[in-house]
């Protein structure tokens, strides 16, 4: 059992102890905000709602059929 000192501190090892659980403690949760925030940084830059994505190639049958009649016309003359 710890004994209190007359000034109320804890001994020096409890004091420790609690030094590197708490710093243990704040680095798995500051690794865990900072991987969930990149993990939900790159949905949001890889999705359709990021401003830099605005003019991002998007696939539209209409013009792909229209582009494919076209080279089949060239490559039969």
């Amino acid at each position: 059992m710890s004994k209190i000192n007359r000034s109320g501190q804890l001994p020096l090892h409890v004091r420790l102890t609690d030094a590197v659980h708490r710093l243990t403690v704040l680095g798995l949760v500051g690794i865990c905000v900072v991987g969930g925030g990149g993990i939900i940084f790159n949905i949001y830059a890889n999705s359709d709602y990021a401003p830099w994505n605005k003019n991002k190639l998007k696939f539209n049958e209409e013009e792909y059929h229209e582009t494919r009649e076209a080279s089949e016309a060239s490559t039969e003359k």
